[in-house]
This record gives C-alpha cells, sequence and structure tokens, in this order.
C-alpha cells in the first residue's frame, strides 16, 4: 500500500517540544497556517490589483474560520483543541490562532490569559509565535517574564549558561546535537524592538 504520510513537522521540533499535541486529521496548527496564507495571499492578490483573486482568498478565509471556530474552539475552556476528534489542547492548538489573529475578539483575553499561565511548554521556534501573540495582545509583561525566566526555557537560561549566540533548543537536554548559531532560536532580536523599543 501507500506509506502513511504524517503533518507533524510544522508544530514545534523537536518532538518532546510539542506539549502533547495529539496528531490527528484535521489538526488545528495545519489549519491556522492554511487560514493565515489565505489571508495573506488576499493581501498579495490586492497588492497586484486582482479583484478576482481577492474575493476568491477573502472567501475561502471566511469560510475556514467559521469552521475552524466551530469544530476546533472548546468555548466551555476558552481554548482550541489539538485537532477535531481529541479533547485535548496544547499551548500549540492555541498560540498559532492567536499570533495569526484568528482568535475572534470576544474569546482573545482568555485564550491570551490561557497562554501565558501555561509558560513557555514549547521550543524556541514556537515561542516566537507565542509570544508576538502575547504582546499583540496585551499581555506585555507576561511576554518579557518568559523571555527572562529563571528556567532552562528561556534565553536567560542560554545567558548564564555562556551562550554568545541563540541556540536551536533551550538546552542540550533538550536536543542533544543542536547547532549554536540557530536564527529560529533569536524571537527576542525582533520582539524586543517591535513591542518594547517600539
Amino acid at each position: 500500500g501507500e506509506p502513511q504520510r504524517t503533518r507533524e513537522d510544522i508544530v514545534d521540533w523537536p518532538a518532546g517540544e510539542r506539549d502533547g499535541f495529539v496528531f490527528t486529521p484535521v489538526n488545528t496548527v495545519v489549519n491556522a497556517f492554511h487560514l493565515r496564507a489565505l489571508g495573506l495571499m488576499a493581501d498579495l492578490a490586492a497588492a497586484l490589483g486582482r479583484d478576482a483573486d481577492v474575493a476568491d482568498y477573502r472567501a475561502r478565509e471566511r469560510s475556514g474560520r467559521e469552521a475552524f471556530q466551530r469544530v476546533l474552539f472548546d468555548p466551555a475552556r476558552g481554548v482550541y483543541r489539538d485537532g477535531e476528534g481529541t479533547d485535548h489542547a496544547s499551548l500549540h492548538a492555541s498560540l498559532f490562532p492567536l499570533a495569526f489573529g484568528l482568535v475572534p475578539p470576544e474569546h482573545t483575553r482568555r485564550v491570551t490569559s490561557w497562554l501565558a499561565a501555561r509558560g513557555m511548554a514549547c521550543s524556541v521556534y514556537a515561542a516566537q509565535y507565542l509570544l508576538e501573540g502575547l504582546f499583540e495582545h496585551g499581555a506585555d509583561t507576561q511576554a518579557l517574564a518568559l523571555m527572562t525566566a529563571a528556567t532552562d526555557r528561556s534565553w536567560r537560561h542560554m545567558l548564564e549558561s555562556g551562550t554568545t549566540i541563540t541556540w536551536e533548543a533551550w538546552d542540550q537536554k533538550y536536543k542533544p546535537k543542536q547547532d549554536w548559531n540557530h536564527a529560529w532560536g533569536a524571537a527576542p532580536a525582533n520582539l524586543l524592538p517591535r513591542y518594547v523599543l517600539g
């Protein structure tokens, strides 16, 4: 038969940094990226004056957002499930929708508070999106606290470990064969100028 295909790379890396994310055929993270891409494609089409394409992308984004919210959001808890058919709610299932502007305004405060309280249950890759979502939704203090936390999952830890450049992972124990010159670990380099210095 045909080989089984998985869609696991985009959630987080390494695999141990996924906060127990439960993969289902309808995956919240993959769909969040898809919806964000539709919005960006509409913006590109608008810049090119392609009105029919703008209308198509916007319509697809609208219907996708409606289904995304209806199927993947848990209104009782105020968070997103990892996917259709599971009640597990990892950090990732809510951080990507928040960062991509997919959370309806009436739910942003609850999602933001939940994410801030969960801490840095992700890798340095997903931390970019987590912190961006927190900064964009009024949780500046919590975002800065996560960056400078006295744990082994912060940039403070990297500095205290003697690094002079950002690592690929929070620590060797999370990814022993990491390189020590990794752009995806450099979220504060763009977040601090954008959200703190302004």
